[in-house]
């Protein structure tokens, strides 16, 4: 590796690690006050930098939002395409649809327990959402979309399969789905002395499982 070569690697990883600290800062901001209270000036100080480099780097503090939720929803996706996986077949197949589906709704709901900061800053920005201010609304909306579709995946796997009943409605399911885990997290955030949010795990789970199981054909009856 050639010296111009080193260096580049070093500022890439100065500029990423920077990138991180923001992100990071502007997430416990909006979980604590709010995307319309808080200034990149804020989100700056709290990083360590100035307003002006936070302007530089991303823009706006609309795209910063962005980048914020797009941090969010990677935690939620295994890299490895868990869903595209268990197509494939062969000795290293990943799990059946439902054993993913409910590995998902316990890695989400584990996240709420282990990063609440994080999950509250998505929830914080979902009520501004409703509240009128339109940049905010649409990225959501993005966010919803996204969300569903990675659940309407293993939905379709498993109807693929046969693992889950043939006349579930994909887009339909993945709405109540996401339902399920948005309502049970906002209860919890709201009443975390009340609601212990890893003992809904296996409640939640039960529940999804019937779902989309329940009067699943069988044998003959499925063809």
């Amino acid at each position: 590796m050639t010296v111009s070569e080193t260096a580049r690697r070093t500022q890439e990883e100065r500029r990423n690690e920077s990138d991180a600290r923001i992100i990071a800062a502007a997430i416990e901001l909006f979980a604590s006050q709010g995307y319309r209270q808080t200034t990149l000036i804020q989100i700056g100080q709290a990083a360590g930098y100035t307003g002006t480099l936070i302007s530089n780097r991303f823009g706006s503090k609309e795209k910063l939002l962005r980048a914020v939720l797009a941090h969010i929803l990677d935690r939620f996706y295994p890299e490895s395409g868990s869903v595209e996986a268990g197509r494939g077949g062969g000795a290293e197949a990943a799990p059946a649809a439902d054993a993913q589906l409910l590995g998902f709704i316990a890695q989400y709901l584990m996240d709420v327990n282990d990063r609440q900061s994080r999950i509250r800053a998505l929830h914080v920005i979902i009520g501004e959402a409703l509240g009128g201010m339109p940049q905010v609304h649409d990225q959501i909306v993005k966010v919803n979309r996204a969300f569903r579709r990675h659940v309407e995946g293993y939905i379709v796997h498993g109807i693929e399969t046969g693992t889950f009943r043939a006349d579930l409605d994909p887009t339909e399911a993945a709405v109540i789905i996401v339902g399920l885990l948005r309502g049970v997290t906002m209860q919890a955030l709201a009443e975390p002395r009340t609601i212990e949010i890893t003992s809904m795990i296996g409640p939640l789970q039960e529940s999804v499982r019937s779902y989309v199981t329940s009067n699943a054909p069988t044998g003959p009856d499925r063809l």
